[in-house]
């Protein structure tokens, strides 16, 4: 229900929907991993199992690296570079497009 209220609200499509939620988590997880570094194995391990799960299955490839942490890089555009004074995000996927990725 609350993801049909922001699409017909302002136009958002549900792959952008998706994609904006699961950059949000990472970006949760990010946070979180920063002031407490010791729930670092259990976040990202929730974090993977929640975005390889519906509704956000496909949203973006979610890289977790021993001893590097971890990476999410989106399938799908916010578009926030198109706002005045924006750019692209960190996650973007036109940073990383799908075709040209690195293998792993």
């Amino acid at each position: 229900p609350f993801d049909a209220a922001l699409r017909t609200r302002y136009g958002l499509s549900p792959h952008t929907l998706r994609g904006n939620a699961a950059s949000a988590l990472v970006g949760a997880v990010r946070v979180l991993t920063g002031r407490r570094p010791d729930t670092e194995a259990r976040a990202t391990a929730l974090a993977a199992a929640v975005l390889a799960g519906e509704p956000l299955a496909g949203s973006g490839d979610f890289i977790v690296e021993e001893g590097l942490g971890f990476a999410f890089l989106r399938n799908s555009c916010c578009l926030y570079y198109r706002a005045p004074g924006g750019s692209l995000c960190g996650d973007c996927v036109l940073r990383h497009p799908l075709s040209g990725r690195p293998a792993g």
